[in-house]
């Protein structure tokens, strides 16, 4: 009975507007993540994906978000089906190297796409979550390198997380 888009769009609108980068919502559905909603930026060079578009969750910000907050059996379960196929090469691609970029996600509070699903996009998600700690969505930023450089990844990061817990 949640409407999380509703919910979340005036979040999103202000991340968007703070960081001059694109934010997406989205959502996990059969081991993939799910796109629902978009708050596109203004810039020339943007990242657009429309709602109801897919990623892989293993070489995304926003999947790794998702992945974060699941059961190590689930994991395990969505990597058997799913495999982890390359993008590019600085994706993700062995499961030991996954569960320690998850690790990583759980004591940071974000997750970061290093051109791992795109050459010359960055992105970084945060996990939003239910009223009983369950990882529901994950909100992103997301841009091309040329604005997004290692450096401001963090700064990102603890705008991306702040808005995440406003969600929640």
């Amino acid at each position: 009975t949640r409407d999380l888009v509703t919910i979340a769009r005036p979040f999103m609108r202000s991340l968007m507007e703070n960081c001059c980068e694109t934010v997406n919502l989205a959502v996990e559905d059969q081991g993939e993540a799910i796109f629902l909603a978009q708050a596109e930026c203004q810039q020339l060079m943007r990242a657009i994906v429309k709602p109801g578009g897919r990623t892989r969750l293993h070489c995304s910000a926003v999947g790794k978000a998702l992945l974060a907050g699941m059961r190590s059996a689930e994991i395990s379960r969505i990597l058997q089906s799913r495999g982890l196929l390359k993008s590019t090469g600085k994706t993700v691609s062995t499961p030991a190297k996954l569960r320690q970029a998850l690790d990583d996600v759980r004591t940071v509070g974000y997750a970061v796409d290093d051109q791992e699903n795109v050459v010359g996009l960055r992105c970084v998600a945060a996990p939003i979550h239910d009223e009983f700690g369950r990882t529901i969505a994950a909100v992103s930023v997301s841009g091309p390198t040329a604005r997004i450089p290692q450096e401001r990844m963090p700064v990102l990061g603890a705008a991306v997380s702040a808005v995440a817990r406003q969600i929640t």
